[in-house]
């Protein structure tokens, strides 16, 4: 695995720079671009010096070699150890479920291509779709046994405007799915530093659609979870949300639903699905730099020294470790693992959407 990144301004001089850092020749290169480049031209400057062997999406800032980066371009080349990839895109996104049926054919076709060997499936998606929970459930239904980790393309935090590269083309309102057919050692990984209190907040009434819970306990939803973290309504910020996700038990497992933002009338407005019902506890951080260490050095454990890692990383987190002054280091960690990805507007693994998480794969 190897990587590269540029911050000139011109998108074709960019891309330029990239291939003559990666070379031409690896089995797969993934792209990831921070806001600020004419999409139009970086597309087709990526076809022309990629080919068809090219994966990518806007972003909310890059995980490069040194750590985070707020700017350019950041790219990987993947090479080697029988390594086959192939993609196929899925959308628009309007009707995810569908979405997913309407490919199902070239999903199967991905998955039979597998012939037995190890693999995994990456998925890019459009982050502003706000669907992410439903894909990733009808995707895990159809490639079955295969393993899923995903990031949500952003666009900085201007929530406006994100997109997926397929065939020279930056796409709003779809996703690519890449099935990996790889022989060398590999883990997939899913991280997330917050753990559950005991305070329980049921989802009494919501719009799961537009991902709005009026009503936690029967109470009006921001005022019951104002209570529940021991702030008052008028004074709850980002930060607020941040340090205090919600977590939802499922599959044996826990899975944070990030509050986005308090909405009218009372109501709370989420980057991630609920549903009637749902029972969820406040979070509180576990540390976010002990939970990155921890979590990656049982990687190295079991995989020995590492290549490098594809990694999709909330941006949440990335903001959180702003907010505490320890960016720098989580990017240190984070490049001592060899990381190379973005900072997301939510991540999926397997079949569940989530927020404040970092996904990835890593590589032996």
């Amino acid at each position: 695995m190897a990587s590269a990144v540029s911050h000139r301004a011109e998108p074709a001089a960019a891309v330029a720079d990239l291939a003559t850092a990666l070379g031409p020749h690896a089995d797969l290169y993934a792209v990831f671009v921070a806001p600020g480049y004419e999409l139009t031209t970086l597309g087709s400057a990526l076809r022309e010096h990629f080919g068809d062997r090219v994966i990518g999406c806007t972003s909310s800032g890059n995980i490069c070699a040194y750590g985070y980066d707020g700017r350019g371009i950041t790219a990987l080349a993947l090479t080697g150890g029988g390594l086959e990839a192939r993609t196929t895109v899925v959308g628009p996104l309007d009707d995810a479920p569908a979405a997913v049926d309407e490919a199902s054919g070239r999903l199967a076709a991905l998955r039979a291509g597998l012939d037995g060997h190890d693999g995994f499936a990456i998925l890019l998606t459009d982050g502003l779709a706000r669907n992410e929970d439903l894909l990733a459930a009808s995707l895990m239904a159809t490639l079955g046994d295969v393993p899923v980790i995903g990031g949500s393309a952003g666009d900085g935090l201007e929530f406006r405007s994100a997109a997926v590269y397929h065939d020279g083309a930056f796409h709003p309102n779809y996703a690519t799915v890449t099935v990996v057919r790889l022989d060398a050692p590999f883990q997939l990984l899913r991280l997330q530093h917050h753990e559950a209190g005991d305070t329980v907040l049921v989802a009494t009434d919501v719009e799961p659609e537009r991902r709005i819970i009026r009503t936690f306990n029967g109470r009006p939803a921001a005022s019951a979870y104002a209570e529940a973290v021991g702030a008052d309504l008028e004074t709850i910020t980002a930060a607020t949300f941040s340090e205090h996700p919600l977590l939802l038990s499922a599959a044996g497992s826990s899975w944070i639903r990030s509050v986005a933002q308090v909405g009218p009338d009372n109501t709370l407005i989420m980057f991630a699905r609920v549903e009637l019902g749902d029972v969820l506890r406040v979070g509180y951080s576990a540390g976010i730099m002990e939970k990155l260490q921890q979590r990656l050095g049982s990687v190295e454990t079991e995989l020995g020294s590492l290549s490098g890692m594809l990694a999709f990383d909330c941006v949440l987190r990335r903001l959180e470790s702003e907010n505490l002054g320890l960016s720098g280091r989580v990017g240190e960690v984070l490049a001592r693992c060899g990381a190379v990805g973005f900072s997301t507007y939510g991540e999926q693994f397997n079949g569940m959407h989530m927020n404040q998480t970092l996904v990835a794969v890593a590589f032996a």
